[in-house]
């Protein structure tokens, strides 16, 4: 009995008939036939698992679609024959592969993405979007080429070390089917199903699993570093806090310092812009227990930034516990888990001068004195230009330059759809939607800001902006 099936191959769809009682080895000849791709260059995938060739076709059920995955055949290749008589190749006779090749020997940008292995796109995203940071992509590889270590975080780290590796030779779509394994075996949340179909996951909840999974793995060593792990020494974020006590006769003042990952953009109705989400978080009352009271009063808590890391992660907080018919922004309705839709802009530089303790102030004032000395020497100095000169005393400015993003679209964090965005150079931008890879500019990325369904920033990174020192 003959059994139809749908068959996805990049954005068309067509249709195959094939007797039930075969194997998916079957099914890829038929494909063949068809298309031209090799059995051994097909990957078929079915609800984010890539189907083996021996797997019966009796248990998949009619009309079901399939991912095919594989690059069709050259007409033009070379015969047995003409394998000992020169030939010259043209671009059009070669493969995709030797294409991608001859490109990266170029030094041209070649790029591909990630296949979706069941609401994978969370993932994906959050893999694009921090392989835009140099020393946390090559750290990862140089960890993989190294293969040491049988515990799971060590595993993880291997896993995406490979995964990276994958795509800086790609010359196809890559399978994360590793990575995705062993983040779902760490974690069981990310292998939560419903009704056999994997789960949507928060992005930001799976940032921050990756970055701690990997955090005690990157190690690094130097009495001039901040920390001893990689991850911190990259995004770490350091507050210095201040907690007064709140209408007591004697007043109660403590200070500390924190180091955290990320900062959080806060929106409410007036805030309209990222920094000004990012001043919400300075200062807040808390109800904590006095040392000196022996019971629990109210403190001012003021923090700012004492250690501005190379690369600054971003959460703009959308998502938020609703209660039933409360109305958020113009949203009303049944209880549960809600987005704020409002529109937020981002610039493509951030400066955090602002959000910085007055002792990191004196620091990139420096920065900024020798920034101005710079433009006044050369009209056409800019900071965000990849060219300028790397010394090894660099200084920070307290600038930002935007690297690359998530998106998100949807109304829940654990619903929609997640992208990533990475940016090339100067205006050219890359948008990963999964397995899908297009270029875009710098006033595509900007209109992100959210406003309506469409797809909104969630995540933002950012590289510090440094200068040369010089004696001004």
């Amino acid at each position: 009995m003959n059994k139809n099936l749908k068959i996805k191959w990049g954005k068309e769809v067509f249709d195959i008939q094939i007797n039930e009682e075969t194997v998916i080895l079957d099914l890829k000849k038929k494909i063949q036939s068809l298309k031209n791709i090799d059995p051994s260059g097909q990957k078929l995938m079915l609800k984010g698992k890539i189907l083996e060739d021996s797997s019966s076709l009796g248990s998949i059920q009619d009309s079901t679609q399939i991912t095919l995955l594989g690059k069709a055949n050259d007409p033009n290749e070379q015969t047995n024959m003409d394998i000992d008589r020169p030939k010259i190749k043209f671009i059009e006779d070669l493969t995709e592969k030797e294409i991608a090749e001859i490109k990266r020997e170029k030094g041209e940008i070649v790029v591909f993405g990630l296949a979706n292995l069941g609401n994978t796109c969370y993932f994906n995203s959050v893999i694009q979007s921090i392989g835009r940071v140099p020393e946390l992509r090559k750290a990862l590889i140089e960890f993989a080429r190294l293969n040491l270590g049988s515990r799971m975080d060590q595993k993880f780290a291997i896993a995406m070390g490979r995964n990276y590796m994958d795509l800086d030779k790609a010359s196809d779509t890559v399978v994360p089917q590793l990575v995705v394994a062993v983040l779902r075996s760490i974690n069981p949340m990310f292998a939560e199903q419903d009704q056999g179909r994997y789960k949507q996951q928060d992005a930001v909840e799976c940032l921050e699993f990756v970055l701690n999974t990997i955090k005690e793995v990157l190690k690094v060593e130097g009495s001039d570093k901040f920390a001893n792990n990689l991850i911190e020494e990259l995004f770490g974020i350091q507050y210095s806090i201040k907690l007064k006590s709140v209408g007591e006769e004697v007043e109660e003042v403590k200070e500390k310092k924190e180091t955290a990952l990320k900062l959080t953009c806060y929106i409410d109705n007036q805030v309209s812009e990222l920094l000004e989400g990012l001043r919400l978080g300075i200062k807040e009352n808390l109800e904590l227990r006095s040392d000196m009271l022996q019971r629990n009063v109210i403190y001012e808590k003021t923090q700012y930034i004492s250690r501005i890391p190379p690369y600054l992660s971003i959460q703009f907080m959308r998502f938020f516990w609703k209660q039933a018919n409360e109305n958020i922004f113009g949203q009303d309705g049944q209880g549960g888990k809600s987005k704020i839709l409002k529109s937020v802009l981002f610039s493509k530089v951030l400066d955090i001068y602002d959000l910085c303790s007055e002792d990191t102030k004196k620091l990139l004032d420096l920065g900024r004195s020798i920034e101005t000395k710079l433009a006044e020497k050369d009209k056409n100095y800019s900071m965000t230009n990849p060219n300028n000169p790397v010394t090894e005393n660099m200084i920070p400015t307290g600038r930002y330059l935007l690297i690359s993003l998530i998106t998100h679209k949807g109304r829940s964090s654990d619903s929609g759809h997640y992208i990533g965005w990475t940016m090339l150079k100067d205006d050219k931008w890359i948008k990963y939607d999964d397995d899908i890879v297009s270029f875009k500019n710098n006033n595509d990325v900007q209109e992100l800001k959210g406003g309506g369904d469409h797809h909104i920033a969630y995540i933002c990174f950012y590289k510090r902006l440094e200068v040369p020192f010089q004696e001004l």
